[in-house]
């Protein structure tokens, strides 16, 4: 079971129990649809930042409300609700508030779809906006209440992730080429590169999120642990596929020599990677490759190692 869809359908359901009690409470169950839209929308699974959705909705709420207003005095309809949009859309746009569009969108379409559009007046537009913001703060709260979301803690979990499958990697290369298991079956990259991709997704909404977010990535080096993962990324699937190659060419394929130097563990500092060309069954082009890109790949390794120090000493201060 998906732990992630089970909090995150429990968020919504206790969201929108509450909204509808609040509606009921205060007798205002007959338009409860704007706070439950407001709920739906705000308590979103894609959504990392949901102070930051919530800011949108407003806004969106504002100006779609505001929009509306004036649009339904001279037009009426789809065709008001086409106008309005072409007005909304871009001047929310404009102002950099495109996180609240489906809000204005959805507030349009209401607004103007009611039977008695007429009545449309500006105590109208406030108590639907009243009942919008109170979905979106029953969200808000209930996001920060129930299993609220950690960023740096995910990022941190991946990054572990990814060391711990380079590492395990490597190590069934190092055991099958000194003789003691099979050749490892074929590897496939699409699992790194979706967790590089999900750090990076997550680093990019920090990045947005302040100052004080940006300094926090800042002092954790994210950006320079993400450069290094996507040079590792490519310079592994390379060195896999070269392996792989090479397995299937030479079989067994017997190189304990390289078998030490490949290993993770393995310090090469500066040097470079040099393979006696009388001890493998390789030609010169592939030799040349294997040691540049081993050579590569163990530099960025241990480039790596260095900076979790850093990061171990700093946090043990």
């Amino acid at each position: 079971m998906n732990n992630n869809l089970v909090k995150q359908s429990l968020r919504l359901g206790i969201s929108i129990l509450i909204t509808c009690a609040i509606a009921q409470h205060f007798d205002r169950i007959d338009f409860v649809w704007y706070p439950l839209l407001a709920v739906i929308f705000v308590v979103d699974d894609q959504d990392e930042n949901t102070i930051r959705a919530a800011r949108g909705r407003v806004l969106g709420t504002i100006v779609g409300g505001l929009v509306v207003f004036l649009v339904h005095t001279l037009l009426a309809g789809w065709i008001g609700i086409l106008v309005s949009l072409l007005i909304t859309v871009p001047l929310l746009r404009r102002l950099g508030w495109t996180s609240g569009l489906s809000t204005a969108v959805i507030i349009t379409v209401m607004f103007l779809g009611i039977p008695n559009y007429t009545l449309l007046d500006w105590n109208y537009v406030l108590n639907r906006s009243i009942d919008t913001l109170i979905g979106i703060s029953v969200a808000l709260v209930m996001g920060h209440l129930l299993w609220p979301k950690n960023r740096l803690k995910r990022m941190e979990e991946i990054n572990q992730k990814l060391m711990d499958s380079l590492h395990k990697r490597m190590k069934l290369h190092t055991q099958a080429l000194q003789g003691v298991t099979s050749t490892p079956p074929p590897f496939s990259p699409s699992s790194i590169t979706r967790d590089i991709l999900e750090m990076q997704r997550l680093i990019n909404i920090e990045q947005e999120l302040g100052p004080r977010h940006r300094d926090q990535l800042v002092q954790l080096r994210w950006k320079q642990r993400i450069s290094l993962w996507r040079s590792l990324q490519s310079h592994w699937i390379l060195i896999e596929r070269l392996l792989n190659t090479l397995s299937r060419k030479h079989q067994p394929l017997r190189l304990p020599e390289l078998a030490q130097q490949i290993d993770p563990s393995y310090v090469i500092g500066w040097k470079r990677l040099h393979l006696d060309e009388k001890s493998y069954p390789l030609c010169l082009a592939q030799r040349i490759l294997l040691e540049e890109e081993c050579t590569r790949f163990l530099r960025l390794i241990n480039t790596q190692k260095q900076l979790n120090r850093v990061l171990a000493q700093r946090h043990g201060e």
